[in-house]
C-alpha cells in the first residue's frame, strides 16, 4: 500500500489519541505544515482509513477523530510499521536535485534525477526550468549533453554561495536548525536527502572553531553573516574533501592577504585543518578572508572616508529625484546607509551576493522605491553591480524614511479635555499618524474635512465622511480596529487623489464601470473550504487567465493574510493583470474557513468580502468604500451579511458622491 509520508504522519497524530478530538492547528503545528495542507490531505487519509474499516470523525469546533475496532487500528498499525515510501515537496526535491548535480562532476542523466525524487522525466523538466531561472542570479546555468545528461555550469565560488543561500532559506523552514542568542540550535534534520546535504555535527564543529577564532575580529558579525560563514566553512571543508577548489584573481589575494581578517582566516583555517585532516590553500583562506570582510557591521574611522559619505549623500539626493515618494533626508537615514553600504561595498568588491529573503516582497509592495534605489546606485557607482538582494537591503533604509504621516482629526464633545488625552495616546501608540487638530462637534460644520485623512472620534459625529467611535482611553480594541482603519483610510485618499487627475474619458469609464460593479455585487453561501478555489468559481468570467488569478490570489495571501485581526471577516483583495472585470463577492461560510489574519496567526473567517479589480481601472477609491462599510461592522458582520438592500444602497451612494466630487473638479 502507497502512504505518503505525510499522510502517515497525520494518522499516526490521531492513532497516538484515539479517544480524543484533536484540531487541524494543532495535527499541522505537530507536521510543521499549515492547516490548510492538513485539509488537503485528509482525503487521502480517508480512503486508506476505509480500507481498514475506520472512520474518521469531524465535528465542527472540536476536531477530528478515529473510531473503529481495536482489531482495526491494529491492522492500520501494522501496515504503518511496514510502509517506507517517501513524498517529498516541490522544494525538497529542489534540494535534492541542485546537490545531485553540484556533487557531481560529470552529466547526471534525467532518468537517474527523476528515480531520485520520484517524479516523471516530463515533471523533472518542468521543475529544471523553473531551477533554471533561480541559478541565473548566481551565474550558473544548466548545460543539456545529447545522450550524456545535464549538468551545471559554474564557477566554485558561484556554487558554494548558492548552496549555503538554499541552505539558509529553504532548509531553515523544514526545521533543520535554528539560531538562537547567535548558537544553533539543532531541531530535527528533515529525512536522509536532507542530512546528506550537510552533517549538522559539522555545523556544531566548524561553529565552535568559528568562535574561537571570532575573538581576535575587532567588530561583531552579524547573526546572518555569522550563520552563514559557518555553513561556507561546512561547505568549503566538504568541497576540499572531493578536490572541488575556488578561484580567486591574484590581485585580490595580493590586497587581501595584508589584512587584519587573513591572519584570523589563516588561524581558522590552522585549526580546521588539524581537526578535519583537510589543507586548505591560499585562495581557500582569502575567500574565508572575503566573507569576514563581507560581513563588518561597524568600520574603523580610516575605512569609513570623505568619499564614502559624498556618496551616501549624492545616493539619498539621487532616490529622492528617482522617487515619487517623499524621503527625510535625516541623520538617521545617513548614518543607517553609512554602517550597511561599508560591508556591502566590501562583498560586492570581493564577488559576495548576500541571500536576502525579503527581496521579492520589497520588489512587490514597495516597487517605486525599490526602483529609485536601483537607478541611484547605478548612477552613484558607476563601476559597481548591485545585485537585487544589496539593492532591497537599502530600499530597507529608504521605505523607513519615507514620510508617511497621515493627518488625522480627533473630535470629542467640547474639543479640549478627552479629546487630548486620545491624541496623546493615538500618537503615542501610532508613530505614522499626526493628529493635526483637535476640535468640537460644533467646529465641524467650519472645517474642511478633506484636508484630513481620518476622524477619530469620542462621540457619533453627524457627516459622511469616514469615521471611528472609540474609548477616550484607547483600550487595545480600539487600537487594534484604528490599526485597520488607518490603513484603509490611507488606501481611499491616495486613491481620491488620483481620481482627480482623470479627463472627460477616464470619467465616462469610471461611470460605466462602477454602475456594472454595484449592479453585480454577489452574496453567496460558500460550502467549500478552499477559499481560492470558490474565488475562481465566481470569477471565471471576468479574468483571461483563471490559473495565474488564483496563483495572485495564493501568492498575496501568502505575504499577509486577509483575515482581520480579532474578527471573523476577511478581505481576500488583489489588483491584478488576468482580472478585466472587477468584483465585490459578500460570502457566508458557516463552518469558517481558516486563514491567517494579518497578524500572521491562523484563524477562522465565516465571512468573507472578495474585492477584485483589474490593473487599469479607476474604481480603487470605490471598491475601499466597501472596505471602510465593512469595518464599521467588524463587530457584528452577520447584520452586513444578512441586508444585501442595505450595502447595494451604501455603495450607490457612495459611487453617486464620488461622481458629485469628480464633476466639481471638472467644472
Amino acid at each position: 500500500m502507497q502512504i505518503s509520508n505525510r499522510e502517515k504522519k497525520i494518522i499516526e497524530s490521531l492513532l497516538k489519541n484515539p479517544h480524543s478530538f484533536l484540531s487541524i492547528r494543532y495535527i499541522a503545528q505537530g507536521l510543521g505544515v499549515s492547516s490548510r495542507t492538513v485539509h488537503r490531505e485528509l482525503r487521502f487519509v480517508e480512503d486508506t482509513l476505509n480500507k481498514f474499516n475506520i472512520n474518521l470523525e469531524r465535528v465542527p469546533h472540536k476536531g477530528l477523530k478515529l473510531s473503529g475496532t481495536s482489531n482495526d487500528f491494529e491492522a492500520l498499525i501494522d501496515v504503518l510499521e511496514q510502509n517506507n515510501t517517501l513524498d517529498l515537496s516541490v522544494e525538497e526535491r529542489k534540494v535534492i536535485i541542485i546537490y545531485a548535480l553540484i556533487k557531481s562532476k560529470d552529466p547526471v542523466k534525467l532518468y537517474s534525477l527523476a528515480n531520485e525524487v520520484g517524479i516523471s522525466i516530463n515533471k523533472l523538466n518542468k521543475e529544471l526550468e523553473a531551477i533554471e531561472k533561480e541559478l541565473a542570479h548566481y551565474r550558473l546555468s544548466l548545460v543539456k549533453k545529447r545522450g550524456e545528461g545535464i549538468m551545471l555550469n559554474g564557477s566554485e565560488a558561484d556554487r558554494r554561495q548558492y548552496l549555503a543561500d538554499m541552505m539558509l532559506d529553504k532548509l531553515n523552514s523544514t526545521s533543520v536548525y535554528s539560531v538562537i542568542e547567535d548558537h544553533f540550535v539543532y531541531q530535527t534534520l528533515n529525512d536522509k536527502h536532507m542530512s546528506a546535504f550537510v552533517d549538522v555535527n559539522e555545523i556544531f564543529n566548524a561553529e565552535r572553531l568559528l568562535m574561537d577564532a571570532l575573538i581576535e575580529l575587532p567588530y561583531v558579525l552579524t547573526e546572518t553573516a555569522y550563520l552563514t560563514l559557518t555553513l561556507h566553512i561546512v561547505l568549503a571543508i566538504e568541497r576540499i574533501k572531493n578536490h572541488e577548489r575556488v578561484s580567486i584573481d591574484e590581485t585580490m589575494i595580493t590586497a587581501l592577504s595584508v589584512t587584519p581578517e587573513f591572519r584570523i582566516a589563516e588561524q581558522l583555517c590552522n585549526n580546521l585543518e588539524t581537526v578535519y585532516n583537510v589543507t586548505f590553500d591560499t585562495e581557500e583562506k582569502i575567500f574565508i578572508t572575503m566573507h569576514l570582510r563581507g560581513a563588518k557591521r561597524k568600520a574603523d574611522e580610516s575605512e569609513t572616508n570623505i568619499n564614502l559619505q559624498e556618496e551616501v549623500a549624492a545616493l539619498i539626493t539621487a532616490v529622492n529625484h528617482y522617487s515619487p515618494l517623499s524621503i527625510d533626508n535625516n541623520d538617521t537615514l545617513f548614518d543607517g546607509l553609512m554602517l550597511h553600504l561599508v560591508p556591502a561595498l566590501n562583498r560586492i568588491s570581493g564577488g559576495i551576493e548576500t541571500f536576502n529573503p525579503l527581496t521579492e516582497m520589497i520588489k512587490e509592495d514597495y516597487p517605486e522605491i525599490f526602483n529609485a534605489v536601483a537607478l541611484s546606485l547605478q548612477e552613484v557607482f558607476p563601476d559597481l553591480q548591485f545585485p537585487e538582494g544589496e539593492v532591497a537591503f537599502i530600499a530597507l533604509h529608504f521605505g523607513g524614511a519615507h514620510k508617511k504621516e497621515q493627518q488625522i482629526l480627533v473630535v470629542c464633545t467640547s474639543g479640549i479635555g478627552t479629546s487630548r488625552i486620545l491624541s496623546s495616546k493615538i500618537e503615542a501608540t501610532f508613530p505614522e499618524v499626526n493628529v493635526s487638530k483637535m476640535a468640537s462637534v460644533s467646529e465641524l460644520k467650519h472645517l474642511d474635512l478633506s484636508r484630513y485623512d481620518y476622524i477619530v472620534s469620542t462621540v457619533a459625529l453627524d457627516t459622511d465622511y469616514p469615521y471611528t467611535v472609540v474609548n477616550p482611553l484607547l483600550p487595545e480594541s480600539d487600537q487594534a480596529l484604528l490599526s485597520q482603519y488607518f490603513s484603509l483610510a490611507h488606501t481611499v485618499t491616495k486613491d481620491e487623489k488620483a481620481m482627480n487627475t482623470v479627463g472627460y474619458n477616464d470619467f465616462v469609464s469610471f461611470v460605466h464601470e462602477g454602475d456594472k460593479l454595484i449592479h453585480d455585487i454577489q452574496f453567496a453561501v460558500m460550502e467549500d473550504e478552499d477559499f481560492i478555489a470558490f474565488a475562481a468559481s465566481k470569477m471565471q468570467d471576468k479574468v483571461n487567465d483563471l490559473e495565474a488569478f488564483q496563483e495572485a490570489l495564493s501568492y498575496r495571501n501568502h505575504l499577509q493574510g486577509f483575515l482581520l485581526t480579532d474578527s471573523t471577516i476577511a478581505i481576500p483583495h488583489i489588483v491584478h493583470e488576468s482580472i478585466h472585470t472587477a468584483a465585490i463577492i459578500l460570502a457566508h461560510n458557516k463552518n469558517g474557513v481558516e486563514l491567517k489574519n494579518m497578524d500572521g496567526v491562523m484563524s477562522h473567517a465565516h465571512y468573507l468580502v472578495y474585492m477584485f479589480l483589474p490593473e487599469d481601472t479607476l474604481l480603487r477609491p470605490l471598491i475601499s468604500e466597501m472596505s471602510l462599510l465593512v469595518m464599521e461592522y467588524v463587530s457584528s458582520p452577520e447584520k452586513l451579511f444578512n441586508d444585501e438592500p442595505f450595502v447595494i444602497e451604501y455603495m450607490k451612494q457612495a459611487f453617486l458622491k464620488q461622481i458629485s466630487r469628480q464633476i466639481k473638479t471638472m467644472e
